[in-house]
C-alpha cells in the first residue's frame, strides 16, 4: 500500500498522523505525510517521507493572526491561509501517485478540512478514510452540544438546533469556501455541488474515523454511519532524546510543578503566561512554562517558575501536579494518560467542545474565552487542586487509557481493509 497521509494545524494536530505513518511504514507500507514544509523536521525525526504543501509562510501567517483564536472567525484565518492553499497540491500529489504503476495500491487518510483528499476521493475513486481529531468536526443536534464557544442547553429544541447549523452553512461556512471549491471542481469537470459541504460533502462516503474514544465523546445517533471510533493514538515519538538538562534539574531540585501551555503555534499568549506566574506566587506552587516564543512571557520569572521552548508530554507530565492548557485534544490525551486535572482556557476550534468533555468525565475545569485577562486562573486553580472528586475521576481516567485496546493498531488494520 501507498498511504498518503494529508494533514494540517498545529504540532497537536500532526501527531496522530506520524503515529499511524510510524505503524503503517512498520508493516511494510509506503507512507508519506502530506503537509506545511514548517514541519519537515519532525517529520523526519518520526522517520517518514514527507511532500511539502503550501509554503512556510502559509503557516506563519495563519498562527500569527490574532483572529485565528477567535471562536467564530478562526475557521476563516484558517480556511484563507493555509486550507485552501492545499486543495490543489493535495489533489495533484494523489492523482500523481495514483497514474504511477510503481505505487501500488494508494490509500488516503486526511482530516475533513483536507479537500483535495476529498475530491480526489470523488473524481479518482481514491479510498478515503476520514480522521476526526475532534468530535466537534461532526456536526450533530444531539446533547452535549457545543457551537463555537456557546454550550446548547439541553432544553433547546431539535428544530432550533438543525436551523441553527443551516444558518451557520448558508451565512458563514459555505460563502467561505464556495468559489474556491467551484474553481477547482470546475477544473476536474465534476459536477456543481449542491450538497452542505461541512454537513455532509467532506467526509469520506464510505469510510470515517474518530481518533479518540466513545468513553470521551460517545457517538450521538446522527452521526455518519460509516464511521467507527478508535481511541487516542498518542504520539511520543518526540521523547527519544528525554528532558533537556535546565528542565531535567528544575524537575529534580523542587516541589511538583504546575505545567502551562497555550498551545505549541500560541503567539498571543502574554496574559495567559502573565497569569501563570501570578497563581503559582499566590498558591506557592512551582510552574513550568513552556513556549518557543519568549516575547509572550513577562520579563523576569521568579526562581519557582521555569521556561522551557518545549517538552515531550509522554516524559514532562507524569512528573507534573496539573496541566493549565488551551484544549488541544492531543495536550487532553496526554493529561488524562498522566492522570492529571486538567484547567483549561480555550480560545477557539475543537477546544470549547474539549473542554465540556473534560468537566463531563470530571477531570476538569474550565474559564471560558477570557477576552481580559485570566484573574480566576488562581482560584480555578486553588479549587481544582483541592477536590478529591477530580483527583479520583483522573485516575480512573487514566486507567482507562493506559489500558485501553491499542488504537493505532485498530487504525492500520481499519486503513489495510481498504486496499
Amino acid at each position: 500500500m501507498k498511504l498518503m497521509l494529508p494533514t494540517l494545524g498545529s504540532a497537536g494536530d500532526i501527531h496522530p498522523f506520524l503515529a499511524i505513518g510510524r505503524a503503517m511504514q512498520a508493516r511494510g507500507h509506503e507512507v508519506e505525510v502530506m503537509t506545511n514544509p514548517v514541519f519537515a523536521n519532525m517529520v523526519a525525526q518520526a522517520g517518514l517521507a514527507i511532500y511539502p504543501v503550501g509554503v512556510q509562510q502559509h503557516y506563519i501567517d495563519a498562527f500569527n493572526s490574532r483572529k485565528l483564536w477567535h471562536p467564530i472567525d478562526g475557521l476563516g484565518v484558517l480556511w484563507r491561509r493555509m486550507a485552501r492553499h492545499a486543495i490543489e497540491p493535495v489533489y495533484r500529489r494523489i492523482a500523481q501517485q495514483v497514474a504511477s504503476p510503481a505505487a501500488g495500491v494508494c490509500v488516503v487518510m486526511a482530516p475533513p478540512l483536507m479537500f483535495g483528499a476529498r475530491l480526489a476521493n470523488e473524481k479518482l475513486k481514491v479510498p478515503l478514510l476520514t480522521a476526526y481529531s475532534a468530535a466537534t468536526m461532526l456536526r450533530s443536534c444531539q446533547n452535549p452540544l457545543t457551537m463555537a464557544h456557546w454550550r446548547v442547553p439541553s432544553w433547546v429544541p431539535m428544530p432550533v438546533r438543525a436551523a441553527a447549523w443551516l444558518a451557520l452553512d448558508r451565512f458563514k461556512l459555505e460563502p467561505m469556501v464556495a468559489a474556491d471549491i467551484g474553481r477547482v471542481r470546475q477544473s476536474l469537470d465534476l459536477p456543481v455541488l449542491n450538497a452542505s459541504v461541512f454537513g455532509h460533502w467532506m467526509h469520506s462516503p464510505t469510510a470515517g474515523v474518530t481518533l479518540f474514544p466513545d468513553w470521551f465523546a460517545p457517538a450521538p445517533r446522527d452521526w455518519p454511519q460509516q464511521i467507527t471510533q478508535a481511541g487516542f493514538p498518542i504520539y511520543d515519538g518526540d521523547g527519544v532524546a528525554g528532558l533537556n538538562s535546565e528542565l531535567s534539574q528544575f524537575l529534580d531540585d523542587g516541589d511538583t510543578p504546575i505545567v502551562f501551555t497555550a498551545g505549541s503555534a500560541m503567539g498571543h499568549g502574554h496574559a495567559f503566561f502573565r497569569a501563570a506566574v501570578l497563581s503559582c506566587t499566590a498558591l506557592r506552587r512551582r510552574g513550568v512554562l513552556l513556549t518557543s516564543n519568549v516575547a509572550q512571557l513577562p520579563a523576569d520569572l521568579p526562581p519557582t517558575v521555569h521556561h522551557s521552548a518545549y517538552a515531550p508530554f509522554g516524559l514532562l507530565l507524569p512528573r507534573a501536579l496539573a496541566l493549565v492548557h488551551h484544549g488541544g485534544i492531543g495536550t487532553c490525551a496526554q493529561a488524562l494518560r498522566a492522570g492529571l486535572p486538567q484547567l483549561v482556557t480555550p480560545m477557539g476550534f475543537d477546544q470549547f467542545d474539549n473542554a465540556m468533555r473534560l468537566e463531563l468525565l470530571g477531570v476538569g475545569l474550565s474559564l471560558q474565552r477570557p477576552d481580559t485577562g485570566l484573574d480566576g486562573m488562581t482560584e480555578a486553580l486553588r479549587a481544582l487542586l483541592s477536590s478529591p472528586e477530580i483527583d479520583r475521576a483522573c485516575q480512573q481516567v487514566a486507567l482507562k487509557v493506559q489500558t485501553q485496546r491499542e488504537p493505532v493498531g485498530d487504525i492500520c488494520d481499519l486503513l489495510e481493509s481498504m486496499q
